[in-house]
């Protein structure tokens, strides 16, 4: 049996027009199905966590048909069970389908997922926030100017706008714009590793599980899919109009070539500030003080990928 749980408000709409396509194939008719639409933010979580509740022996693989917060939801219900999941991008960034080269059309995605027997291993990154218990991020977490960006963005009024006309990450640049000249840098003291540093007018840090994020930027081109290494970029001690220029190359990772970017390659990273700082973590924004980020060790299995063929 396959489970699917549809977001029928991401990218605008998006995500319910494209289940109802895939409703009314034949390969879709002829499979055993189940079928959660959400209802507000969070509940892709409380489906998932309650999926795990019920005796499901023979579920095959959780299909997620939304955006990246979808998946987060879902990836945090479940927990550290090793059910498979599946994604068929219906958001507006579509970031971790990019990593996990999850490509096609949604009907190609779906036969994808029936052929296969196992899927690519996906390792997820765990945060714990000012003490609070652990959650997983499946992109990226990033405190600082990324995590501004993202919050004028979400809460601009030309983001629908740009997702109907498929021009979602033009929001992320027009609000790159917006908080680029009010935008103050802090001081972060950074333990990677067990060292420790202190990071005068730091613009970012930012964690990645992948290369790709904020709708197709290439944040941290070494960064990849694996176990135990957490990729860390790090941004400071730069001008405000060599900001604008450092991110215009984002999109070809070209950036990293500043010498105001710093990249690590660790296994646990802990951030402290004097005062509480924005951050994103898979779009998603907040404020925190602390953070301490690692690696999960459990791996979850990706149904639909292209890895490998």
């Amino acid at each position: 049996m396959y489970i699917f749980i549809v977001n029928p408000v991401a990218g605008n709409g998006r995500g319910l027009k494209i289940f109802k396509k895939l409703e009314k194939s034949k390969l879709y008719q002829n499979i055993s199905s189940r079928l959660y639409l959400t209802q507000y933010p969070g509940h892709a979580e409380e489906i998932a966590n309650q999926i795990m509740v019920e005796n499901n022996e023979d579920l095959k693989s959780i299909i997620i048909i939304g955006g990246d917060g979808t998946v987060h939801e879902v990836i945090n219900g479940l927990g550290d069970t090793q059910v498979p999941i599946s994604f068929i991008a219906g958001g507006s960034g579509n970031d971790f389908g990019r990593g996990c080269r999850i490509k096609g059309s949604p009907l190609t995605i779906l036969k994808k997922i029936m052929r296969e027997k196992q899927g690519i291993l996906y390792w997820k990154g765990n945060y714990f926030f000012d003490g609070d218990n652990h959650r997983s991020f499946i992109n990226s977490i990033g405190f600082g100017f990324d995590a501004e960006i993202a919050k004028q963005a979400n809460q601009s009024s030309y983001k629908n706008i740009l997702n109907t006309l498929r021009l979602g990450t033009l929001s992320y640049v027009i609000a790159l714009i917006q908080v680029l000249f009010k935008f103050r840098p802090f001081q972060v003291e950074v333990v990677m590793d067990g060292n420790k540093q202190i990071i005068e007018d730091c613009w970012m840090v930012t964690i990645a599980n992948h290369q790709y994020y904020g709708g197709g930027m290439k944040i941290i081109p070494s960064a990849k899919i694996q176990p135990s290494v957490i990729p860390v970029l790090i941004i400071h001690g730069i001008s405000k109009w060599k900001i604008l220029g450092l991110f215009i190359t984002v999109f070809t990772g070209k950036h990293v070539m500043f010498k105001e970017v710093d990249i690590h390659h660790v296994e646990t990273i802990s951030i402290r500030t004097n005062y509480p700082i924005s951050y994103q973590v898979d779009g998603q924004t907040d404020s925190c003080q602390s953070c301490f980020i690692s690696k999960s060790i459990q791996e979850t299995q990706i149904m639909g990928s292209d890895f490998g063929n």
